[in-house]
Parts: structure tokens; C-alpha cells; sequence
């Protein structure tokens, strides 16, 4: 069950978005008319001419390769003409979100490599409009994707990591970091460590920045399967489609996504975009020669050379923005008191229509002042059934200092009596005052409660002198009015915010639910087989029995030389046979762990000598590199077993003299876990062989190859002591083995020791 406290203070997380530049005013402005049908080129002509660095661009993207162009365009006109209003629409957004965040270029390194970053963007924005222009080919308008509009959603699917990077750079690049060292979903260590992922965070930002529909569905929704969409989605075909081209250039290893799991398939995409035979390949031909030019038309890879205008723009927009903030505060502030009514109509009409529940509680607060000529004042939320309250505390000015969430168990009782709304905070308001009652002035503290349907949805409360409820008695009707006002915006919006977590909350439960599916299948899959092994081995053991003892006894008897070697033959064959039996009933009934601390350096060891026993390592160079880490707490000798058929599988699949094992153990702080990689630069295993690779008494090898059992023996093990175990390969580049063991609980050190040994 979601934990309340923890979304809210996420969401106080999100409002850091609030301190990110701004889209510039000239890329709002061109989006709102190439948006309005009625809209004329000579007024686009106009907005764009206005900003030189913008103009610029636009020729360069007329110029383009691509754009099949002939002759020189030197004006603007032009340029608007050729292009056509949705080419110039997507132009401009993607420079202008481009510019936004060039900021983030050059400063100090970290794990987040932002110019690869840009190239995963470019390229899956390339992709995403060479699959659109293929679909249009093959359907026509009854595709409904635009092949522009696809490159810039494809160009911004991932603005949640840039904007993370930009709010959060520390807590990210330990995200980073952590998906590295796990190879895991970027996804699920961005939930782990910082509380919320990079979609909701794109897609909030897109939210605050006022992007149209279709790119904040493909932002928040990308990565999901077809079938896991809300039914909401204004276009599920181009959410698919960006999917796809996500998929396709982290295939390519095009740039850095900071995603290393493959959790969807590629033909499942392809099947729900509806994109004809063949179409992937040719986009595929096509993809890398696409991404120079457009990112050379666009600007992007030179966002070094713009990094000083860069600046000085997002820092000229910040300053407009607090100086329109200012001037509006004023003005809100000088209406409210010269007549409540009109305080309340500024009231609702500054707010947005889909404001959240912060911002209404901002508003509240700065027309609160203002009407109490209070020094400063707490505003707070309580959604019904929750037990705990949104509180955020305005100053004089109506300026935000402080906001927090305090825990309300029981919420608050509407009160009763009262000549009027103004009331003396009693008992109920215990809670709250005693966490903010020095910062409110005075030495009486009044409140006004808000409410819905009898319930207190929230309140006002401020500080004062003695008498403050008959200082304000001449304006009980007009408080009245203004509270209601209050309280109608405050629980439409909190209504809202319900309905927008409750969204949020059930795509993550999709996404889990897909998860726990494929762990599902796995494992019926592992209880069938393993019940057929057991079943087989009870019904073959007693005719085993039968042949081994008649075939001894036949060998006893017999004096002639060659039939006595049969019946042996029998007799050693019923013995394999046996062998076989018991292996089946081992992986189908297997030994309770028996879980221990141990050093996992001593099993490590323990399986390479074992490993080495049953493999030949000549001339194959084995390199063991590992921190300081806590004990693990396993079964030994499954865990040791596991190990070996690991290690025996990666010199088995590398070649002698250029052979190279790799093992490599670290331990991860945000799991508690320490996780072993043994990878190999040997012949690696095609898509369908890794995908099959778990599954009991199945091999590529030829005849007389081994039972197919081991692979499935050792993650069975590993599973058993509470891990789990991931295979990477790529056929002729080698394997990775991917284990995570659950460590003991200590503090882990930080010092790390290298051996480097060539096996004998």
C-alpha cells in the first residue's frame, strides 16, 4: 500500500522542477499559433524573426539534406512556407528544450554522461520519424502519426533524466552509478533512491511547461506494453512508436539511455504500430546517416558554443518570471484589500484550471495576508481519510517560506458555534501549532476552517492580538464568501490531485504486474518440469533396478569374452541411466538451503578450483577484481556449485591463448546486496539461445552434448539463498553473468584490491 508521507514528500521533490529555466517566451508564442488554425505564416514569420538564433536554425533545418530543397532560402518567409506549420512547430520545440538544458554540458563529469545522453535523444528522434515516415507510406492519413511530431516526442521521451540531472544532480548520479553496477532498469533504482522516476518527472515538467498531450503521453508513458496503456492516451499508436525507436537504438548502443534491461520485445511493438514488412530494416539502413545532419540542422552537438547565451537567457527569463511573480503579488494584494470580492474573483482567476493543491494553497495563503493584514500565515490540507496535512507558511508579501507535511492522525473536527469564520485555535489545531506557532507573530493564534460536505478540508491560520475575531466582525459576510471560495477551489483541486496519483499509481502497477507475470510463468513452468522429473524418475527407477541386476548377473554367468562385455555394457549404461535419475531428482526435489554467513572470496575461490577440474583453463587469463565487502549469507555449497557451472561455462565458451574471464564483485548500499559479474570474451549465444538459457534440458550444443541441466541448477540455487541471476550476451562478443546475494547487514568499506591470475 502507497505510503501517503512519502508521495507528499515527493511531491515536494517535484516542485524543484519550479526552479529549472523556462522555455523562452518566443518558443511559447510560436507553439501557440502554429497550434491555432486561424493563425496566419506572416504573424509565425514575425515571432520567429525576432529571435536570431532561433531564425538562424529554421534556415539551417530548410538547408537540410533531407528536406529536398533546391537553391538558396535566405528569408524566413520562406523558409515558414516550405517547411509548413507542423515541421516549423517541432523545430522550434526541440530547440528550444535542447537550449534549455545546454546549460548542463560542460560541468563537472559524472556517472550521467550528458552529450551521450543528447545522442541517444537525437537518435531515437531520428528513428521515431523515419518509422512515422514509413507508416504514412504504407496507411496513408489513416496512420495518424506525424512524422515531425514523432521526432520531437522522440527527442523529448526522456527529458525526465535531463530535468533529474538538472533538480537532483547528486541523488541521480548515485542512480547512475547503482545502474551501472547492476545492469539493471534505470527506472527502478530512479523509485529506489530517489523516490519517483524519470517518466513522472518528464512528465510533470512537460505538465509545467504547458507541452501539448501527445508529448507528455509519449514522456510519461514510453516502455510500457501495448496492451498496459490507459484508455486514456490521445494517441496510443505514437506512444508505441517511440517505444519502438527506444528499443531500436539502445540496440544499436546508440548513445547512453542509462537503461540496460530489455524487458519488451521488439515484434510485439511493431505488430501494435501496424508498420508493414521490412519497415524496421530500412530504418534501420537509414538511421545512422539521418542522425549527423539532423542534429546539425537542429543545433544539437554545439551546445558548448551556446552556453553563455544559454545562460544569460534562462537567467533573463528567471528574473521576468520573479518580476511578473511581484507585480502580480502587488496587485493581487492591493485588490483584496480594497474589496473581498474582488480578492476572491483574483483568487480564481489566477489559478490555472488544473492547478494542484500547492499552488492553490499559495494563492489562499498571499490572499489571506493580504485580506488579515497578518504578518504571516499557515495554509494547510487534509485530504478526507488521510491522516496528514499539506502545510505551507507566506510571509507578509505572500512569498512561500516554508512548506512541510505533518502528520493529523484523526484529522481535524469541524467546529461548532462561532459568531463568524474567524475562530480562537483551540485543541484541534494542536498538531499544527505546535509545529509552526513561532513562526505565525503575535501571541494569539486565530484560524478559519475550510470545508466540503461537513468534513475540514483544511484551514488558515494566522497569528494575533486579543479582540482579532471582533476586529474582523464587520466583514463576516464577505470572510464567509471568500472561504467558501477557498474551500471550493481547495477541494476540486485536491479531487485532482487524487485522481492524477491514482493514475500515476496504476501505471506503476502495470508495470509490476508485467514483472510478476513473467516470474509467474517461470515459475509453473519450473514446478511442471520439475513434477514430470520427479514423476519419470519414480516410474524408470524399478525397470533400472530390474536391468542392472539381470545384466550383472548375465555378466556373471557368461564365459564368452564378447558377451560378457555386452551385458556390462547393459549394466554400465543402467548406471548413467541412474546417474540421470538422480540429477532429475535433485533439480526436482532440491536440498533446503542451509543458510549461512560465509566470504563469498572463499567460494569464489572454491569454485574456480572445481570449475578448473572439470574444464581445461590453458592458456585462459582469469581476472578476479573485488571490493571490500560485508559476508554474504548463503548456502555454501549451492551457491558454490552454482558458481562452478558458471565459471565452467565461460572457459568452456572462450578460446584457447585469447581466452579472458572476468570476475568482478562489489557491494551495492541501496540494495544490500553484493553483486558478482563473471563475464567472458568467448562466442557468446545468439537472441533465441539467451532467451532459452534457463530452461531445464535444453542446449545448443550437438549430439553427445551435456544434459542442458546446468544453467537451470545454478539460478535454482541461487534463488534457494535468496538472489537472482541475469544473463547478457552477444553472439561473438561474449557473456555477462549478472548475481545479486543478499549481504550481511554491516556498513560497507570502500577499499578495493585487484588480482589478476593466468589459470594453469
Amino acid at each position: 500500500m502507497p505510503d501517503p508521507v512519502r508521495e507528499k514528500r515527493v511531491e515536494l521533490i517535484l516542485q524543484q522542477l519550479e526552479e529549472l529555466p523556462t522555455l523562452p517566451a518566443v518558443a511559447l508564442r510560436v507553439l501557440e499559433v502554429t497550434g491555432n488554425e486561424d493563425s496566419s505564416a506572416k504573424e509565425v514569420v514575425h515571432l520567429i524573426s525576432s529571435d536570431v538564433a532561433l531564425a538562424s536554425r529554421i534556415l539551417q533545418l530548410v538547408h537540410r539534406a533531407d528536406a529536398g530543397v533546391s537553391g538558396e532560402v535566405h528569408s524566413i518567409e520562406r523558409a515558414v512556407i516550405l517547411l509548413g506549420f507542423d515541421a516549423v512547430r517541432s523545430a522550434v520545440l526541440a530547440i528550444s528544450v535542447f537550449e534549455t538544458f545546454a546549460g548542463q554540458q560542460g560541468r563537472k563529469p559524472n556517472h550521467f554522461r550528458i552529450e551521450e545522453f543528447w545522442k541517444h535523444s537525437v537518435a531515437v528522434a531520428c528513428c521515431a520519424e523515419l518509422l512515422a515516415e514509413e507508416l504514412t507510406a504504407a496507411m496513408g492519413k489513416e496512420a495518424n502519426v506525424n512524422a515531425s511530431e514523432a521526432m520531437v516526442c522522440g527527442l523529448l521521451h526522456d527529458l525526465g533524466k535531463v530535468a533529474l540531472d538538472a533538480a537532483l544532480p547528486k541523488s541521480f548520479d548515485k542512480v547512475v552509478e547503482a545502474t551501472e553496477l547492476l545492469r539493471g532498469n534505470i527506472a527502478d533504482l530512479e523509485r529506489t533512491i530517489i523516490g519517483l522516476d524519470h517518466m513522472v518527472v518528464g512528465k510533470r515538467l512537460a505538465e509545467q511547461w504547458g507541452l501539448p498531450a501527445t508529448i507528455r503521453d509519449c514522456i510519461w508513458l514510453h516502455g510500457q506494453l501495448p496492451a498496459s496503456l490507459p484508455a486514456t492516451v490521445r494517441n496510443p499508436r505514437l506512444v508505441n512508436l517511440v517505444t519502438l525507436a527506444d528499443v531500436l537504438v539502445r540496440e544499436q548502443h546508440l548513445g547512453f539511455s542509462g537503461n540496460f534491461a530489455f524487458t519488451l520485445a521488439r515484434q510485439p511493438l511493431i505488430d501494435a504500430v501496424g508498420l508493414p514488412s521490412g519497415a524496421v530494416e530500412r530504418v534501420l539502413q537509414r538511421l545512422v546517416e539521418a542522425i549527423e545532419p539532423r542534429a546539425r540542422a537542429l543545433g544539437l552537438g554545439q551546445a558548448s558554443t551556446g552556453e553563455l547565451y544559454q545562460h544569460a537567457l534562462a537567467q533573463a527569463n528567471r528574473e521576468l518570471g520573479r518580476m511578473s511573480g511581484q507585480l502580480a503579488s502587488k496587485n493581487r494584494r492591493l485588490a483584496v484589500r480594497a474589496k473581498f470580492f474582488d480578492a476572491l474573483s483574483n483568487f480564481q482567476s489566477e489559478l490555472r484550471p488544473d492547478a494542484p493543491p500547492q499552488m492553490v494553497l499559495h494563492a489562499i495563503g498571499q490572499t489571506g495576508v493580504a485580506v488579515l493584514s497578518a504578518t504571516s500565515a499557515a495554509v494547510f490540507s487534509i485530504i478526507p481519510g488521510q491522516s496528514y496535512a499539506e502545510v505551507i507558511l507566506c510571509d507578509g508579501q505572500g512569498d512561500v517560506f516554508e512548506q512541510t507535511v505533518i502528520d493529523c492522525p484523526g484529522g481535524v473536527a469541524k467546529p461548532v458555534g462561532g459568531d463568524g469564520p474567524v475562530l480562537a485555535a483551540g485543541n484541534e489545531l494542536e498538531w499544527l501549532l505546535s509545529a509552526v506557532s513561532p513562526r505565525l507573530g503575535e501571541d494569539q493564534r486565530f484560524w478559519i476552517c475550510l470545508e466540503a460536505e461537513g468534513i475540514c478540508i483544511g484551514g488558515v491560520a494566522w497569528g494575533a492580538r486579543t479582540g482579532e475575531a471582533q476586529r474582523l466582525s464587520p466583514q463576516v459576510q464577505e470572510l464567509m464568501a471568500l472561504a467558501n471560495g477557498w474551500s471550493l477551489t481547495l477541494r476540486t483541486s485536491q479531487i485532482r490531485e487524487e485522481a492524477r496519483l491514482l493514475s500515476e499509481q496504476l501505471a506503476e502497477a502495470n508495470r509490476r504486474l508485467h514483472d510478476a507475470q513473467n516470474e509467474i510463468v517461470r515459475g509453473k513452468t519450473m514446478i511442471t518440469v520439475g513434477e514430470m522429473a520427479a514423476g519419470a524418475a519414480h516410474e524408470l527407477n524399478n525397470p533400472l533396478a530390474v536391468i542392472s541386476g539381470r545384466s550383472q548377473l548375465l555378466a556373471s554367468q557368461l564365459t564368452e569374452p564378447k558377451l560378457k562385455q555386452a551385458a556390462k555394457t547393459i549394466c554400465d549404461q543402467a548406471h548413467i541411466i541412474t546417474n540421470i535419475i538422480t540429477e532429475l531428482m535433485a533439480f526436482a526435489k532440491p536440498v533446503p538451503p542451509k543458510v549461512v554467513e560465509c566470504e563469498l572470496p572463499e567460494l569464489i575461490d572454491r569454485a574456480l578450483h572445481e570449475a578448473k577440474s572439470i574444464t581445461d583453463p590453458a592458456d585462459r587469463t582469469i581476472e578476479v577484481t573485488m571490493t571490500d565487502m560485508p559476508s554474504v549469507i548463503v548456502d555454501p555449497q549451492q551457491v558454490t556449485a552454482a558458481l562452478t557451472e558458471i565459471l565452467s561455462n565461460a572457459i568452456q565458451a572462450t578460446s584457447e591463448r585469447q581466452g579472458h574471464v572476468t570476475i568482478h564483485a562489489a557491494y551495492d548500499a541501496y540494495s544490500s546486496r553484493v553483486a558478482l559479474t563473471v563475464a567472458d570474451n568467448g562466442c557468446g549465444m545468439d537472441d533465441e539461445t539467451l532467451k532459452r538459457a534457463f530452461d531445464p534440458f535444453f542446449s545448443s550444443k550437438p549430439a553427445g552434448r551435456r544434459r542442458g541441466m546446468g544453467l537451470a541448477k545454478a539460478l535454482r540455487w541461487i534463488e534457494s539463498s535468496g538472489g537472482t541471476m541475469r544473463l547478457e550476451s552477444r553472439l561473438g562478443k561474449g557473456t555477462r553473468g549478472s548475481i545479486l546475494l543478499p549481504a550481511a547487514p554491516v556498513s560497507p568499506p570502500a577499499a578495493v584490491a585487484k588480482l589478476v591470475r593466468k589459470a594453469q
